[in-house]
Formats: structure tokens, sequence, C-alpha cells
């Protein structure tokens, strides 16, 4: 069996095996192959629709309508949120409109959606989707409240895993290829912009959950870089990234969950079973981007049950060859 099918029964079996709804998208940037687990489904984008319009907002600024360095102060009339940090700040705060995207995605900050939202406008943001293939996406309010966190797709922003992945591929070339940018409307300059916005992403429960990711702590060695960008709603998590394992040139992973109870039947939260599962999504991800991964303890071993494909050993010498990590010696 090839590793792909392969990849594809270990994913579908993790899905299988928990109380809810699981669909994603999985696309080897290596390869050019692709999965999904009904990608074309249509169902509420909840803040992984950020992507959109963070590059929307790239092409808005590529066509001198806006600067990056333009100063903006966002109304009160988008204080009312539960996501981000600007809600609780004292109004008339004035901010670069690089900053507001950063924010957007970093830490999901509605405050600077619904500016963005605005200032770019709903139909603005539409059609960019449409051009760039987005054909199951819609954006259908700015600034979403509680009556827009739905499951209802009549009433909610909506997108397809197929959707958001075919977006994050054109963006992961758009970095070093201006044919990518240019059907993105933008530039590799504005693009790379972008780009580092999402590998700075803060929450980080979900995709990176079980990856040895960045974090307050600073950055390590061998951490693995998830560019990328949560979303939430009532019955429903997702988290839509590209997981860039070391010696592979990315793997894409859209995963959204649905019919999420708040507890399961064994007690355990649904959001924490939802995020469990991206997680162990991911991984199973990284580690067919990595195909094996070795870990070196100094001196006593962690203790964990590691997943297939991934072992602990005592003293590891240095990493060579493709793989992750390549342990040499065992003492």
């Amino acid at each position: 069996m090839s590793s792909i099918n392969q990849l594809d029964q270990t994913l579908n079996k993790l899905c299988d095996e928990v109380q809810f709804d699981v669909k994603w998208y999985v696309k080897d940037l290596q390869t050019g192959e692709s999965l999904n687990r009904n990608g074309d489904e249509i169902g509420p984008s909840a803040s992984t629709r950020k992507i959109s319009i963070l590059m929307a907002a790239m092409k808005f600024v590529n066509e001198g309508k806006i600067s990056l360095t333009e100063e903006i102060i966002p109304d009160t009339k988008y204080f009312g949120t539960h996501s981000g940090c600007f809600q609780h700040f004292l109004p008339g705060f004035k901010l670069k409109f690089q900053d507001l995207l950063t924010m957007m995605i970093i830490v999901s900050d509605n405050v600077s959606t619904g500016t963005v939202a605005e200032i770019l406008t709903l139909d603005y943001i539409n059609e960019f989707c449409q051009e760039i293939g987005m054909k199951n996406t819609n954006h259908l309010v700015g600034f979403p409240t509680e009556q827009h966190l739905s499951a209802d797709v009549k009433k909610v922003n909506s997108t397809t895993p197929n959707d958001v992945g075919g977006l994050l591929e054109i963006i992961h070339h758009s970095v070093s290829d201006q044919s990518a940018a240019s059907k993105l409307g933008s530039t590799i300059e504005l693009c790379k912009i972008a780009m580092e916005i999402l590998l700075a992403q803060k929450l980080n429960n979900r995709l990176p959950l079980k990856l040895a990711s960045p974090s307050a702590a600073g950055p390590k060695d061998n951490d693995v870089k998830v560019a990328h960008k949560t979303g939430s709603y009532q019955t429903g998590y997702s988290d839509s990234g590209i997981i860039y394992p070391s010696n592979h040139p990315g793997v894409i992973l859209c995963a959204y969950t649905d019919n999420v109870p708040q507890y399961l039947d064994n007690g355990d939260s649904g959001i924490y079973s939802s995020n469990d599962t991206m997680g162990s999504l991911a991984l199973e991800c990284y580690k067919y981007g990595a195909q094996s991964v070795t870990i070196g303890y100094r001196n006593n071993p962690m203790g964990f049950k590691w997943p297939e494909g991934m072992k602990e050993v005592h003293h590891l010498d240095k990493l060579i060859g493709n793989l992750y990590l390549i342990h040499i010696s065992e003492h």
C-alpha cells in the first residue's frame, strides 16, 4: 500500500472513532497527491474564513486602495464580540492596517475582522474568492455576532475544506512564485507578509497540539512550523493550515468538526475531544511528511505511549538524511 493510501486509512479511522462529524482535506505539496473526507461539503467557515480576508486585503493593498501603514481607529460598534483582544481596549486607539490583519489572524480578533471587512466590503471579498476558485465559499456577514455562530449555512459564512485547501496551496507557492502571487492579485512581498502572519498564529491547541511547535518560551531546535487559522461556532471547531515537516515542502490539512456535543459519553468535553482529534490528524500528516520520527532523551525516557512511527531513544547523536530525526546510536 502506498504511503498516501495508508495515510488516508489512518485519518479516516481516527474520524470514525469519534462521537461527532469530521471532514478534512489533505494535500502533499511534494507529490501533488490529495485526499479528502467530505471535502466538498459546505459548512460554517467560522474564523478560517479570515485566511481569504487576509489575502483579499493584500490584493486591496497591491491595487493601491490602502497602505499597510495607514492608521485606522476601530469603531466601537465592533467591540461586542467574544473573540480577540481589542474588545477590552479603551475606545479611540489607533492601529496600522497591517496590525489589524495580524491580530485578525493570530488571536482571531473580531474588532479587527469587522474593521477590515468594512474597509474591503463583502462584495470585494466574495469576488476575490470566486476569482481564485473558492466556488463554494460565501462571506455573508463581515462582523459575526452570536446569531451568526450557528450551523445553518444559509445564515452564516460558509466554505468547504477543499476550497480553503486550494487557497492555502496558492499562498504556499506565492511566497516564491510571482505567477502564484498574481493569481491572488498580489506580489511575492505581500504574500510573504501574509505567510509570516499565518506562521505567527498564537491559537495553537488544534493542528499544532501534538507537534513541537514554537511557543511563548521562544523557538527551539526542530520546532515544526504550522501556518494556520482556527475557527469555532456553536457546535463545531476547525483549523486549516500548512504543516512544514523538516526536509519536506509541506502538507496542507484543513480539518472541520461538527455536531460536537458539550460533553461526550465518556465525560470528556466536546471541545477537548475535537481539538485532540485535529491534533491527531495533524500529527499523522506530519509523520507522513517526515516518514519517521525518533526522539532522543538525555537522562530518562518521557514515558508516553507514542503512536506508530514514533519512538524515543537514549542519546541522539546527529541528524542525517531525509528523515526528520535519525537515531544513530542507542546506549
